[in-house]
Parts: C-alpha cells; structure tokens; sequence
C-alpha cells in the first residue's frame, strides 16, 4: 500500500476510535445503573481535586490582573493629583498678585522670571518686561510678599533686577511699631542686618521691617521682613539686628515692577543748599 494511503487510512482510524470513546463515556455517564452513578461521583471527585490547583493559578492570576489595574489607576491619580496641586497653587499665587495690584497706590507692570544671572542663587534675575513697559533703571521690583530688589540695567523687552541677595546698595528702612530708621544690607549668605540703630532703642524680635521712603528708589511702606531673635551688635556705627526678609529670593517667580510711585517730582529736593560740615 502506498505510504499517502497507508497515512490516510491511520486518520481515520484515529478518528473513528475518539469518536467510539467519546460515544462510550457519553452512554456511560448517562447510565442508570447505580455502578455508573458511582463511576461518575468518583470521577466528580477526582476531576474537582484535580481542578483545585488550577483555580488556584486563576485566582493569582486574577489577582495579579487587578493589582496591575489598581497600580495604573493610582499612578493616574497621582498625576492627577499633581496637576491640580500644581494649578491651586498656581492660582493662589497669581490671585494673590492680581490682589496686591489692586491694592498698591503705585502704578507697577507686572512680570515674570525668565532667567537666573550671576553666581549668587536669588541675587540677580532676568525678568520678562524693559524699558518699552516703562522700567527704568533703580526701579523697585516687589512681590506680594515683601521687597525683592530694584532694577540695574534695561532692554526693550527685558530687565536685570538685583535683589537683596549680594546687593552692595543700602536700603532706607524703619520699624514699623516704632518708626525708628536704619539701614538694611546684605551682609552674608543669609543674613542681612539693620544698622544705625541708637543704642539702646526700642528693638523686639518679630518687629516689622519696612522701606523708610526716604531714598529715591523704595517708595515708603514696602514690606521687607521682620526682626530674629538673635542678639544685638553694638559697634561705633550704633546697634545692628538681624533681619529675616519675607521673600525667598531662590523661589521667585513673577514680580511687580514700580514705574510710578505717584511722587509729584522724583527730582524734588536735587537742589536743596546742602548742609555743611563742621570744621
């Protein structure tokens, strides 16, 4: 016999005996007969032990499954999470700043941190408005949280603001429960230091510090930070506190710039006799 039929002729074979056992146990469990009935429990039984590992692996596996959705939606919900963090807090700062802008008696531009310049982190910074918005140069540069710094040089479209952070300037400031006046200066990573105290003057840790007005460039009242509890300095120069400024300076994002501080002449008082010294 040629070996095409001899191949042809075993499938069926095989074919007819899986189609004479399937027959057989369908009679077989469909039977009656009490030894069919515990043919079949026995065979339940065996089958149910035998499936028992295999509900086992399924029941991981599902496990498994919803595990994996349950870290994808939380992965989701954190990111979620953190974009909407991100836009309260987002909103809160630009609220608080449309809320100073409408509250200052200074005509201000507003404007946003493109850049830090310098090796000193918060000591300069490149914002986004010039000379064409009306800054010039030794103008105040605010936030709503206090005092940044002023500006030292313009472009059209650009400013350079030094702030409080390495500034080699002074800045008229005075005690707000006293009124008393001295000066504010930068006097090391950190530290900053109101001189030119009498001695022995009203000075309490906590006392508001704010812009005197008696200089051309920061306009009276601007919020500058508030006395520390560290002790005095008495020198020949009067007694010095240190200060704590409210803004922080490597955080700052948009600011306020003052082009106008509403002063009738900026260049009143330029001719004034001047007081001579004594001989």
């Amino acid at each position: 016999m040629p070996a095409h039929n001899r191949k042809v002729s075993g499938n069926i074979e095989w074919t007819v005996y899986l189609l004479c056992m399937a027959v057989s146990l369908v009679l077989l469990l469909t039977s009656p007969k009490p030894g069919v009935r515990e043919l079949k429990d026995s065979t339940s039984e065996i089958i149910g032990v035998a499936a028992t590992p295999l509900q086992f692996v399924r029941k991981i596996f599902n496990i498994w499954l919803d595990h994996d959705l349950l870290r994808k939606h939380a992965q989701n919900l954190s990111t979620e999470n953190s974009e909407l963090r991100d836009a309260l807090i987002e909103n809160q700062r630009l609220r608080g700043m449309l809320n100073m802008q409408e509250r200052l008696p200074f005509q201000t531009v507003p404007a946003s941190v493109i850049s830090a310049v310098g090796p000193a982190l918060g000591g300069q910074y490149r914002i986004s408005t010039g000379a064409l918005a009306g800054v010039t140069i030794n103008s105040a540069v605010i936030t709503p949280l206090g005092l940044v710094g002023k500006v030292i040089e313009t472009t059209d479209h650009t400013s350079l603001v030094q702030t409080l952070v390495g500034n080699s300037y002074g800045v008229a400031v005075m005690l707000e429960r006293t009124r008393m006046r001295g000066i504010l200066r930068w006097t090391g990573i950190d530290r900053w230091t109101l001189s030119g105290l009498p001695t022995g003057v009203d000075v309490k840790p906590g006392d508001l510090v704010i812009t005197a007005g008696t200089g051309a460039v920061f306009p009276k009242g601007l919020r500058v930070g508030v006395v520390t509890d560290e002790s005095s300095v008495i020198s020949t120069y009067g007694e010095s506190w240190i200060v704590q400024p409210f803004v922080e300076f490597r955080s700052v994002e948009d600011v306020f710039v003052i082009i106008s501080t509403g002063w009738l002449e900026p260049n009143a008082g330029a001719n004034d006799p001047q007081i001579e010294p004594n001989p």
